[in-house]
């Protein structure tokens, strides 16, 4: 039975603590606990979000040492750690660094079903020490017993977001769960996933079971490894999906219970079954990650699975969804992009990572040009009722490269959906131009005010808000073009032309010259920014 966030509040340490909100999530299983000690939602911490690997039932003690009266970023935060399928916060030293608890963040951990736990208020004297030790001692007690051990598992990844739910997940969950390192193999042994335990160990399953010239037998006794440093066993999967796949299990020090590798064994085919979305599907998805991840050694044993040149991929499409379509977009994208994309290329690997659909692939030389294939694709979508923004990424030699790509649209696409509101699609580029500006705001008022000072001139103009709107809808949105911003704007063309005139006036030089105008382009992007 597994040590839930209602069992932590009898614990001695937390005897006192009190509920503030989100009964709804005292049942969820606690695997961990983990201390927030960054709680400022900038930047960096929205690098170690995409960096670190989440795999839920995690309960979090924070003090919001760095945010104790921005209520805006701890709502920020509370959300971010029950995407990631935290279970619950435990607030220390309220009424001492973080006045009070609002109760915008009562209401959010209600919405959530998120537990907050709030220790005694004005209290100098609390140590996060006694709550950590207690909690791993109730967990560690629990987790002693193989018994549970499959329902454990399947609860907590029905726990975590869905694209979450994968055999990275399961691998992940179950060798935090027994302190053992697993791989999962197809029947070739080709390693579908692994997962070390501890993180950082060197001796690595995907490296070492292809060089062994026997294996244990399935179920049977342990091979020892090094000496007798390492016990290997092995449980061969059968039925339906998980058909031909084999778990290996690597324990260091002692060996594991014959139940508990039964139990290890049982909770991944269950796995399979209930999430796999087949076995191909299951290593593209797989080989989709190991890609985003820069993990060479993985990423060349998945493409061998399917006889991918991922060395001849230098080209990453994405796609994404709007929050309100996303379940939509899950079903339906996938096939949608395949079909328009297949017949253009000779290497296609897509799949969705974290919400978003990524495509890799190469270019024929007959290929048409891309920017004609992104346009035919965006136009399939709409006909199909999807609403999706298409970021294109060329020229990415090395899977480096596609990882830089892939956490800069993360970072940055938002900004860039506010300096081109309405835009179906966007170019790396464009996207890095958005991190650049919003680096720009982010750097102080000198640096801002000297950003908008090509549009100072027109400003000072008793018409200057309608010349300065004129002027970005017709850098940012037109292309440049009269007509386009004539359209926008709901004006005769003439007017249009009028407005430009007056602003070559005032700026000294023609709108469109190089290079005044990459100035101007940027000022007017970054006025967007700061309008929302």
């Amino acid at each position: 039975m597994s040590v839930t966030v209602a069992d932590l509040l009898k614990l001695p340490s937390l005897r006192n603590a009190r509920l503030a909100a989100g009964e709804g999530g005292l049942k969820k299983p606690v695997s961990s606990i983990s201390v927030l000690e960054y709680a400022d939602p900038d930047p960096i911490q929205d690098e170690l979000f995409q960096n670190v690997d989440f795999y839920g039932s995690e309960i979090v003690i924070t003090g919001f040492m760095n945010i104790p009266r921005d209520v805006e970023a701890q709502c920020v935060n509370i959300r971010r750690l029950a995407a990631v399928g935290e279970v619950g916060l435990i607030l220390f030293y309220v009424g001492v660094f973080m006045p009070k608890v609002d109760q915008a963040l009562l209401d959010l951990s209600d919405e959530l079903d998120f537990p907050l736990i709030i220790m005694p208020e004005h209290q100098l004297n609390q140590r996060y020490s006694e709550v950590i030790c207690e909690v791993m001692a109730a967990i560690f007690r629990d987790q002693n017993s193989a018994a549970g051990l499959v329902g454990d598992i399947l609860q907590r990844l029905s726990l975590l977001p869905e694209y979450q739910r994968t055999m990275d997940s399961v691998l992940r969950l179950l060798s935090d769960r027994i302190r053992t390192s697993a791989v999962l193999t197809d029947s070739s042994r080709h390693v579908l996933s692994a997962a070390n335990w501890p993180r950082t160990l060197e001796l690595e399953l995907e490296r070492v079971l292809p060089a062994l010239s026997a294996l244990p037998e399935p179920y049977g006794p342990p091979m020892e490894l090094e000496h007798g440093r390492f016990l290997l066993y092995r449980c061969t999967l059968t039925d339906t999906a998980a058909a031909g796949m084999e778990l290996f299990l690597l324990k260091e020090g002692d060996s594991l219970p014959a139940e508990a590798v039964r139990q290890a064994a049982e909770a991944v085919r269950l796995s399979v079954n209930l999430w796999g979305r087949g076995h191909d599907r299951e290593v593209m998805g797989e080989l989709v990650r190991a890609i985003l991840r820069d993990e060479p050694l993985k990423m060349r044993r998945l493409a061998d699975i399917f006889s991918v040149d991922v060395a001849s991929i230098h080209s990453m499409w994405l796609l994404h969804s709007t929050p309100s379509q996303i379940d939509r977009f899950q079903r339906e994208a996938l096939p949608l992009a395949e079909d328009a994309l297949s017949h253009v290329c000779n290497t296609l690997v897509a799949d969705y990572y974290e919400g978003d659909l990524v495509i890799f692939m190469d270019w024929e030389e007959q290929s048409p040009e891309p920017s004609a294939v992104a346009e035919a694709l965006c136009e399939q979508l709409e006909t199909g009722g999807l609403d999706a923004v298409l970021i294109t990424c060329h020229d990415l030699p090395t899977t480096a490269d596609v990882r830089r790509a892939y956490l800069a649209i993360r970072n940055s696409l938002n900004d860039a959906l506010r300096i081109w509101p309405g835009r179906r699609r966007c170019s790396l580029q464009e996207i890095e131009f958005a991190r650049t500006c919003r680096e720009t705001v982010g750097s102080g008022e000198a640096a801002v005010r000297q950003a908008l000072a090509p549009l100072d001139s027109l400003r000072a103009h008793r018409e200057g808000t309608e010349l300065v709107r004129t002027l970005e809808i017709y850098l940012l949105d037109a292309g440049c073009g009269v007509t386009r911003t004539a359209q926008v704007l709901f004006l005769h063309k003439n007017t249009v032309k009028y407005r430009l005139q007056q602003i070559s006036l005032r700026l000294g030089h023609p709108v469109g010259k190089l290079p005044e105008a990459f100035t101007l382009y940027t000022a007017c992007a970054i006025d967007r920014l700061l309008e929302t």
